[in-house]
């Protein structure tokens, strides 16, 4: 039986190709690509050497909108968690107060960042009240300056629980007096 010959560039060049042919295609993350194309972007090179050009290795990521980041497309990147806790407190004459601290890596940090605010603040009786994780914290206030607060997905959600346990703990003319937005947040690559 004779094999076809091809020029040796021609070979050099489908060489990679005919490599990755040979590997199972479930495994591979990556592979050769002279340049990404939608979806792909480049992860590495191949070893070049013996008068071998070194070859893009691509990487499938999903297709994007065709366009950057300004008109829709996805700039590459992940969503990272936000914490915000609320403090409840004394005042110095005894009356309900509260201190915050949003957008935490974590919710100790937002836990001790909300009551080490409280402190500062010279509030007594520092503890938590609440804490979301990439949501909102709303605080209603009834007309006795009685506090109730609640969390939700969005400030709508949270106003709307933060109101209800105001009137469920006896409230009148309960109001929201502070919303926390503690959305996640994008980090590019």
């Amino acid at each position: 039986m004779r094999f076809p010959s091809f020029p040796l560039p021609l070979a050099l060049a489908l060489a990679p190709l005919a490599l990755f042919a040979l590997l199972p295609s479930q495994a591979l993350a990556e592979y050769p690509c002279g340049n990404p194309g939608p979806g792909e972007v480049i992860v590495g090179q191949t070893e070049g050497g013996n008068g071998i050009a070194s070859t893009p290795l691509c990487e499938y990521v999903g297709e994007d909108d065709g366009g950057g980041y300004g008109d829709g497309g996805d700039p590459g990147g992940y969503w990272v968690d936000q914490y915000g806790t609320l403090a409840w407190g004394q005042d110095a004459n005894g009356g309900p107060t509260y201190s915050w601290y949003v957008n935490a890596a974590s919710r100790a940090e937002a836990d001790n960042g909300a009551i080490a605010q409280c402190n500062a603040s010279g509030f007594s009786d520092c503890r938590v009240a609440s804490w979301v994780a990439n949501g909102a914290i709303a605080v209603a206030v009834d007309s006795g300056g009685s506090l109730s607060s609640d969390t939700g997905e969005d400030a709508r959600q949270a106003k709307k629980k933060a109101l209800r346990a105001c009137k469920q703990h006896g409230g009148k003319g309960c109001k929201i007096e502070q919303v926390l937005d503690v959305p996640a947040v994008w980090v590019s690559n």
